[in-house]
């Protein structure tokens, strides 16, 4: 990737970014849910995602064979996908744990080949009908699943979200329902 070409893929992302937190910020004004995060929060875990990922291509030991994605909830971040060797593995989790706006790095990255498109194709489906599973049989009472972010790598669902323990039970229980999921993980930020 040429430097001109990442500076314009990096200010996509930026836009992007602005455009998906000014969503949120008017979602949560009309929303009858609990944001148990601030918009500084929220803005935050946003900007990290953003750092990390400029940040770990930027440098010369990732390439194509690295498939890595990136979440980040109240200061949490995820990192799950690919990567090709255990010396990337370490890299990233040292990387990401230098951001100032990160207090908790979570690497799930496997060792191995990056997944083929058709995987890909497979763990974004997973990912559609957990978010469709949760949108009907939500078991978090009086709440909105916007608060849950769902990630999927491998058939593997990740779910991240301020919850309580009884609440984080109750999701990975409709989760590990869910056709195709082979398992899940919590990565969740306890409230309690």
């Amino acid at each position: 990737m040429t430097h001109t070409h990442h500076q314009f893929f990096s200010a996509q992302r930026w836009a992007k970014t602005l455009i998906g937190l000014a969503l949120v910020a008017m979602i949560s004004a009309c929303s009858s849910g609990v944001e148990r995060r601030s918009l500084g929060t929220v803005i935050d875990d946003q900007t990290s995602e953003i750092r990390i990922l400029d940040t770990l291509f930027d440098q010369p030991e990732f390439d194509e064979r690295d498939h890595i994605k990136v979440e980040t909830h109240n200061q949490t971040m995820l990192l799950a996908g690919e990567v090709s060797s255990a010396e990337k593995k370490a890299l990233a989790t040292r990387l990401a744990s230098e951001l100032k706006t990160v207090a908790r790095v979570v690497n799930e990255l496997a060792v191995m080949p990056a997944v083929e498109t058709s995987g890909e194709l497979s763990n974004s489906y997973i990912t559609s009908k957990v978010n469709t599973r949760l949108l009907f049989s939500n078991p978090i009472e009086g709440s909105d699943t916007g608060r849950l972010k769902v990630i999927t790598a491998r058939r593997t669902v990740y779910l991240m979200g301020s919850v309580t323990r009884a609440e984080g039970e109750a999701v990975a229980e409709v989760v590990r329902r869910t056709r195709g999921v082979e398992k899940v993980v919590k990565v969740f930020d306890y409230i309690e």
